[in-house]
């Protein structure tokens, strides 16, 4: 079967696609599976500057686009495009490729809110479009164990979950500072906030592992509704800017089986200790016959498929853990 042939839109010299969507294709399984053959990006140097550097490491051509997505949605050449950019371009980029009937490969989130989730899903089923939601964790051999365990019924029936999580203030996003390239997700109705992405990514991953939410509350509170702007290397240049996103997430619910879930996920934290003093990640999963502990002390551990955390297996209580 020849490869899959790729368009990118939003891959670059840097940023979320570079460093975690795009390098995965160019390894195996996958890279016998999928060829990169045109990018898109939002000005003719760097989609020049992109291509080249991709077809110099693939030794193969990229053709480069810029600016309007119906470029490399129109190329022969492409059979499904991958799109990874900001979050309230999403929708519209996500839209000119199941209108041009390619198939899709989008980051999450899928749209600005439940109205354009919906709005895609129709257009992608009534054009014949096959599509994924990049939800990447789910691929993590890491959570797949975690996952087969809960599946055996080796810690029986699980009682309770609990997780809580701390975004890495070197993003400086969502708290005290907000770096100058970030301003536009300082407005909730954009729909790039801590729970839209931090928080989507973490519960789908604790819905995948455990099942569907039966029922749920929740609390968000803007604790910084003005961010001091910082610069590249995250000093403040004397700016400041109003937000209205939350920067603290508050979930409780059960689950559909019964289990009883609490979920908090923390912005806004500025510590000495950017390791365990903080509480990057902690995800505790009570059963019947033991419990999982999952740990991470890696500043960057919330944003889950970033770093691999520890995992504690405690196995009929009392009776040891490895």
């Amino acid at each position: 079967m020849s490869p899959i042939r790729i368009g990118f839109i939003g891959l670059s010299g840097q940023g979320w696609a570079s460093t975690m969507l795009a390098p995965p294709l160019f390894e195996e399984p996958l890279l016998s599976q999928y060829q990169l053959t045109a990018v898109s990006t939002s000005n003719p140097a760097s989609a020049e500057a992109t291509a080249a550097k991709y077809a110099s490491l693939l030794g193969t051509p990229v053709k480069p686009y810029h600016e309007s997505p119906e470029n490399i949605v129109s190329d022969p050449n492409v059979d499904l495009i991958a799109v990874s950019v900001k979050v309230m371009d999403h929708f519209e980029n996500a839209m000119k490729v199941i209108e041009g009937g390619k198939d899709l490969f989008l980051e999450w989130p899928a749209g600005n809110g439940l109205k354009e989730t919906s709005a895609l899903a129709t257009a992608a089923k009534a054009k014949g479009v096959r599509t994924i939601v990049g939800l990447q964790a789910r691929m993590d051999p890491f959570f797949h164990k975690v996952k087969a365990i809960i599946d055996s019924g080796e810690i029986g029936r699980i009682l309770s979950t609990s997780v809580t999580a701390r975004m890495f203030p070197g993003f400086k996003i969502w708290g005290p500072y907000m770096s100058s390239t970030m301003r536009l997700y300082a407005v909730d109705s954009n729909g790039g906030t801590l729970l839209d992405v931090g928080g989507g990514h973490l519960l789908d991953m604790l819905t995948y592992i455990l099942g569907p939410v039966a029922s749920v509350s929740a609390t968000l509170s803007t604790q910084y509704p003005v961010a001091e702007i910082t610069d590249e290397n995250g000093k403040p240049i004397g700016e400041t800017i109003e937000q209205d996103v939350p920067t603290q997430v508050a979930v409780s619910g059960v689950l559909t089986s019964g289990a009883v879930m609490s979920f908090h996920l923390r912005g806004g934290m500025e510590t000495r200790s950017d390791g365990k003093a903080g509480t990057p990640l902690l995800w505790v999963i009570d059963g019947e016959k033991g419990s999982i502990r999952i740990e991470g002390d890696d500043p960057k551990a919330s944003a889950i498929s970033l770093t691999t955390p520890s995992l504690w297996v405690v196995r009929e209580w009392g009776r040891g853990q490895d």
